[in-house]
């Protein structure tokens, strides 16, 4: 535990030396010189006493001194205020420059991990985790650092005050703090493990309130009448989090009226010393109040050295935990996480799959076994199979998306390990089934398809003119500046149909050599769906195009099906092959076509 501290500390002090160095340095000097300063006012008020006393009982003090005595303590207490402030804003200023880090390393780390650990509970529960309010959770620490080392300075000073007068002062003075930092340091322990334990209910939460106040999702709530038995699965979650704070809340602050009666218990065994010291000594009115000023600030800044000791154990972890997070690597890589060689365009010989298998992490079953295939350059493949066959992995392990568990995948013989992970993506374009409808402008939603090339708006009016996107933009009032969305902006809706032609417009836009269509028409009707594969294999006549369909006549179009089924590759060939063959492919293909030949019977 001990280490883990230390080096938590060691890359806190990194990050921030890093990002906010000389910050840093104006917060190390500012907090050295405010912890002098009570000091400074206990000496001036002793003696501001001391005069004061002998000008109301003898008639013979010196009011020049007194005032001038005055004006120093009026100097420090504006002193005190001015660099306090100066303090606060510093403060402010670090948390925003953290904010901005810390967050883009989270965001930077989230962007580049493997796809598959989207398909890991405990990936999302870290993240959950680390990324609220990360610029006080890093400042936290580095705060609570300067106040010990300011109150240290102070409890310093006084106790060299109170060593002067007597040694039990200062005995009595340490003596509380020591449960008081064992208590903080139990707690603050408690209360982190206690989030830890609350994040996937909090992550429940979270997302329920989301569905709650989600616009796409605000039409099937009201439907099916969803939004009271929500509002009950957020309340009872809500009341269960409070419930399991307030427990540990209890605890705690029964425990602090203890560590209170035994701080009481303290001063008044230090109150009696000082009542003795006076009876024995020849001790002035201004020491008294020194005296008694001086035990008091030492006992009230131990107890917060302690309680600020204890807390930023609990902060540390949190540190800790950040750093695991963004230092996190899952013992199985991206397919292609490694490679160093540029992706072989235009392809040759095509891309050999030998032996493929891929399991998906924390299962034992394979999604995909022993597949082999050889995809010539420019071929139109459809890829066909009932739900659950392994076709959309089957692309994914293609795109170096997935970690390959067995086997291999090669372009012109170039192995996709060996390949650079950006350059092999770019030599790729995909329409997903559930492509992302970017609440922003047509012209980002077109040009993400190619960021290098967003604004060459030459080349992407070519792309919507083939694409049939032409015809949406001369109907929107910003043309290619209208946001596709009101979540944003004042912007305009677009139907299915529309959001496909953009979406295929994005995927054309980038110009790669090979085109992947991962069921992206699976929410039109059969229509519209053939004709967008019509379309598309118009448009990629030299590319090699793979496509993922449920729908047998859009296979057709294929220059060869690849028939699926539990993972492993069962047939091969034509359309008129495979029907011939009367086996997976006609049994799937007749029984589509018995649908919609078979009459609706009348009620």
């Amino acid at each position: 535990m001990f280490l883990m501290i230390v080096q938590s500390f060691i890359k806190l002090f990194v990050f921030l030396w890093a990002h906010a160095r000389l910050l840093l340095t104006l917060l190390v000097c500012l907090t050295i010189m405010i912890g002098l300063l009570p000091v400074a006012t206990l000496w001036l008020s002793k003696e501001m006493i001391n005069e004061v006393a002998k000008i109301i009982q003898l008639q013979v003090g010196d009011y020049r001194y007194a005032f001038f005595l005055l004006s120093l303590q009026f100097l420090i207490a504006m002193a005190t205020s001015v660099l306090l402030n100066i303090q606060q804003y510093l403060n402010g200023k670090l948390e925003n420059v953290l904010e901005l880090a810390a967050q883009s390393l989270v965001l930077q780390k989230v962007e580049s991990v493997p796809l598959f650990y989207f398909d890991i509970p405990d990936f999302y529960n870290h993240l959950e985790r680390v990324h609220l309010n990360v610029g006080t959770r890093f400042l936290s620490p580095f705060t609570i650092l300067l106040e010990i080392v300011r109150a240290s300075i102070t409890i310093f000073s006084f106790l060299l005050f109170l060593l002067t007068v007597h040694w039990s002062l200062v005995i009595l003075s340490l003596i509380a703090a020591i449960p008081v930092f064992f208590v903080q340091i139990r707690f603050g322990s408690i209360n982190y493990w206690l989030r830890y334990g609350l994040t996937p209910l909090i992550r429940d939460i979270q997302y329920t309130s989301f569905l709650l106040k989600d616009r796409q999702s605000a039409k099937e709530i009201r439907l099916f009448g969803l939004g009271q038995m929500l509002l009950k699965r957020w309340s009872t979650s809500m009341t269960h989090q409070f419930t399991e704070t307030l427990k540990v809340l209890r605890k705690q602050q029964a425990t602090e009226v203890g560590l209170d009666g035994f701080t009481a218990l303290l001063y008044f065994g230090t109150a009696g010393i000082i009542i003795w010291l006076i009876r024995t000594t020849s001790m002035q009115i201004g020491e008294f109040v020194a005296i008694g000023q001086a035990v008091q600030g030492t006992q009230g800044l131990t107890n917060q050295l302690s309680n600020q000791s204890a807390k930023i154990f609990g902060e540390i972890l949190y540190i800790n935990d950040f750093f695991n997070f963004i230092e996190y690597e899952h013992p199985e890589k991206d397919a292609s996480d490694e490679g160093s060689a540029l992706f072989p365009a235009p392809l040759q010989q095509g891309i050999f799959i030998k032996g493929l298998s891929f399991t998906y992490v924390n299962t034992t079953n394979p999604v995909l076994r022993d597949i082999h295939l050889h995809i010539r350059p420019g071929e139109k493949i459809a890829i066909v199979g009932e739900n659950g066959s392994g076709k959309s992995t089957l692309v994914k392990c293609v795109m170096g998306l997935y970690p390959i568990s067995q086997g291999d995948i090669s372009f012109d013989g170039l192995s996709i390990s060996q390949i650079k992970p950006d350059d092999l993506r770019k030599n790729m374009t995909v329409i997903f089934q559930d492509f992302i409808k970017y609440a922003y402008t047509l012209q980002e939603n077109i040009g993400f398809g190619d960021a290098e090339r967003i604004n060459d708006l030459k080349w992407m009016q070519e792309i919507a003119a083939t694409s049939g996107v032409d015809q949406i933009v001369s109907k929107l009032p910003d043309g290619y500046q209208t946001y596709l969305s009101r979540y944003l902006q004042e912007g305009t809706d677009l139907s299915g149909g529309q959001w496909q032609k953009i979406a295929l417009a994005r995927a054309l836009f980038r110009n790669s050599d090979i085109v992947i269509l991962d069921e992206p028409t699976a929410a039109l009707d059969p229509m519209t769906e053939l004709s967008v594969y019509q379309l598309v294999r118009n448009l990629t006549e030299n590319k090699t195009t793979l496509f993922v369909s449920h729908r047998m006549a859009a296979a057709k179009m294929a220059d060869r099906i690849i028939v699926m089924k539990d993972g492993q590759l069962v047939e091969s060939g034509t359309h008129d092959e495979l029907i011939s063959l009367n086996k997976e492919y006609a049994q799937m293909y007749h029984a589509q076509a018995q649908w919609y030949a078979t009459p609706v019977e009348s009620r």
